[in-house]
């Protein structure tokens, strides 16, 4: 009788085991894996999610062979049946389902000892569930809804001594009028795409010169933010309302787009295309959460915006997913965040950067946080903000306040970060533009250079700094109230160019490339008249060629200076893939030396490709001081003559392009003795001289930048 009881008893603890082990799955071995996704025990996940496990070394690929050997199971949708991939070297393994979980399961996956590619070792067993989500939510984002609630009314807008007028193109009617203010601006093409407040259309995606005058614009019917160059030379854009990024390649066709995966839908502040193709993106996603569980007072169905970071691939496959939900509390949002009401954006990601380590730095807004993922786990590496940040474990040095509401964080050559720091939570509330130098293993932030604009200026939103190569720093100022609304400084924060725009034209961020377009290519980017004497004239031909895949017309010339003109009449015809021999001619109506360029323009409704050339010529030797009329094909840097010298020697230097070009002297300290040349110039070649008459014998060293051009040589001075 005892036994039988005792086995009834038993029996009974069995099923209760078995009937559990059913609603609530056993988590076996996640520690032995380096990343999954979703993590075990996550919730509020999308029904098309797809699955992710990298256990750290690569999968064998006769996997392929034994499917059986990974269960994904949902507790109301059952077995589920899918498509297999090994990506990145075969060390990730992708499970795309055919059919999607269903609202409210717990889905539960399984892995039973997979193969490695030693065909000797196999992965331990898996087994982990996690949560789909109750209520699906739209989580397409329309940025004209946020922004009209965080857009403020500029004010006091000045109106600058215009270098450049809308008056001297020919523009569409509707194209986003801005004035040009420049002191010697660095090199290169700035990238903005301004829209109109509150219409918000239309779009325009620009390309403009130092001077202001665009070499590209294209209309778009939606609004448009993030428009950009990528390290792989294409130009990039986030449609606001497609919820998507745009490709076009350097002859402007679109060639591609790009989409977030697991029914997530891209959002507008940030896309990093990666050395190795792959690209990085974000998505908002709102849920509905029970606030009052959270907070006293918190709404019992609040919609609650969290964070997704995907990496893809060149092939756009998903091979990294990061959640805010997963990582994050939605009381780490500051204090201005109410959590007590309908709808909290506790995170409001706005920018992506892989560190120099291979992990990735996410600018979290409305935390005043810039956090450190491990790219291998997904683990949080450190987090760092101001004094309004409630998870900081950096201690700032030089800067008593740190930064808040920051954007457009990214890493520099020199080791340091830059970011913009809107302060919206400063005491009283500035924005600048801020360099950081971080040591992360003693968690030391310490500020080594900001820009605060003068006067003083506020932006609630947006913004962006770029560092540029001969360091300068290209800001753009976001919804800032007053005028410029985008700079460029010098090192020392001394004003070299700056955008301004009417009260009701806004831009997400602006940027400053070296770009030069394949549509059209010609055979010389230089045009050398030499010597022509005031009332005689030069021509120069060139070829010109048309690389795209249709005729286009040469239908609008534009000059620097009307003493250059070309020969041909307008409209001329290229055929797809076809050239035409072209020719501008020189007529000085004065003395001097002149440096000009030309812009050879395609234009349609809605869109302008221009080439530009540059043009050089003189009416006496005295103003060409350079000793060669050939024109060079790279930079360089000479050996200085005689060397060793007393007291007296040469510099000569060439550029292949115009750029602003600066030639130093240093002591051996280091200590700058001389600036020979500090201004823009035409390409050529080029000899200076150096007089060391009231120098002491010894080494000294010359460098110079152009460009990106750097180069230093050693001379000798002896008396």
């Amino acid at each position: 009788m005892v036994n039988r009881i005792l086995s009834i008893f038993f029996y009974f603890i069995l099923l209760f085991f078995v009937i559990n082990s059913k609603i609530i799955p056993q988590s076996i071995n996640t520690n032995l894996f380096q990343y999954l996704s979703p993590v075990p025990g996550a919730e509020l996940t999308q029904p098309s999610t797809e699955i992710i496990i990298c256990y750290g070394d690569a999968y064998s690929p006769l996997f392929e062979k034994s499917r059986a050997s990974l269960i994904v199971q949902g507790e109301k949708s059952g077995l589920h049946k899918g498509e297999f991939l090994l990506l990145e070297n075969n060390k990730t393994l992708t499970f795309k389902p055919y059919e999607p979980f269903i609202q409210g399961e717990k889905v539960t996956v399984e892995l039973n000892k997979l193969k490695l590619a030693d065909n000797q070792n196999y992965t331990p067993h898996l087994k982990y569930s996690f949560t789909i989500i109750n209520r699906k939510v739209n989580i397409s984002f329309d940025p004209r809804s946020y922004l009209k609630t965080e857009l403020p009314v500029k004010k006091n807008n000045q109106i600058l001594n215009k270098s450049f007028s809308m008056l001297q193109d020919s523009l569409p009617a509707d194209f986003p009028p801005y004035t040009i203010d420049y002191n010697q601006p660095s090199e290169g093409y700035i990238l903005f795409a301004p829209w109109s407040f509150p219409s918000f259309s239309p779009s325009y995606l620009i390309i403009t010169d130092n001077f202001g005058i665009p070499v590209f614009y294209r209309k778009i019917s939606h609004i448009t933010f993030d428009f950009q160059k990528q390290i792989n030379n294409t130009l990039t854009y986030n449609d606001g309302i497609l919820n998507k990024y745009y490709i076009l390649n350097d002859k402007y066709e679109l060639t591609d787009s790009l989409e977030m995966q697991n029914g997530y839908s891209a959002d507008i502040h940030e896309l990093r295309i990666l050395e190795n193709g792959h690209a990085l993106m974000f998505a908002y996603d709102p849920e509905y959460v029970r606030m009052d569980t959270i907070v006293a007072g918190g709404d019992p169905n609040a919609l609650v915006i969290g964070l997704v970071m995907q990496e893809i691939d060149e092939n756009k496959n998903l091979v990294f997913q990061w959640r805010s939900w997963d990582h994050f509390n939605i009381t780490d949002a500051t204090e201005d965040i109410d959590l007590t009401a309908s709808e909290i954006d506790y995170v409001h990601g706005n920018a992506i950067e892989m560190d120099y380590d291979g992990n990735i730095l996410l600018s979290c807004r409305h935390m005043d946080e810039i956090t450190k993922i491990d790219r291998t786990t997904g683990n949080i590496i450190w987090r760092w903000g101001g004094i309004h940040c409630k998870n900081n474990q950096f201690l700032f040095l030089n800067d008593s306040i740190g930064f808040s509401h920051q954007h457009c964080i990214r890493k520099l050559p020199n080791g340091n970060y830059t970011l913009f720091d809107n302060g919206n939570l400063h005491s009283p509330q500035f924005s600048r533009a801020a360099e950081y130098q971080l040591d992360e293993a003693n968690r030391i932030a310490s500020l080594v250079w900001e820009n605060k604009n003068d006067p003083v200026s506020y932006s609630a939103a947006m913004g962006s700094v770029e560092r540029l190569s001969n360091h300068s720093t290209f800001i753009g100022w976001g919804t800032k109230n007053n005028s410029p609304d985008i700079t460029e400084v010098g090192p020392d924060g001394s004003p070299r160019l700056a955008i301004s725009f009417p009260d009701t034209t806004y831009c997400y961020r602006s940027f400053k490339y070296d770009w030069d377009t394949q549509f059209f290519t010609s055979d010389k980017d230089s045009l050398n008249f030499g010597i022509v004497q005031v009332g005689g004239s030069a021509t120069v031909s060139f070829d010109f060629t048309n690389n795209s895949s249709a005729q286009v017309k040469i239908n609008s010339v534009y000059y620097r200076d009307s003493q250059f003109s070309l020969v041909q009449q307008l409209p001329i015809v290229i055929p797809s893939q076809g050239s035409v021999s072209l020719s501008v001619k020189f007529t000085p109506e004065e003395e001097g030396a002149f440096f000009s360029v030309i812009h050879l323009r395609s234009q349609t409704p809605g869109q302008r490709i221009a080439k530009v050339i540059n043009l050089i010529g003189y009416t006496d030797s005295v103003y060409m001081g350079i000793n060669d009329l050939n024109n060079p094909v790279e930079f360089s840097l000479s050996q200085n003559y005689p060397n060793p010298f007393n007291p007296v020697s040469r510099i000569r230097y060439s550029i292949p392009k115009n750029s602003f070009v600066k030639l130093q002297v240093f002591d051996i300290l280091g200590k700058e003795i001389d600036v020979l040349v500090n201004k823009e110039q035409a390409a050529g070649n080029y000899e200076v001289e150096f007089n060391g008459s009231n120098l002491a014998s010894g080494i000294y060293f010359y460098r110079i930048n152009a460009g990106k051009f750097n180069s230093v040589k050693k001379m000798l001075l002896l008396k």
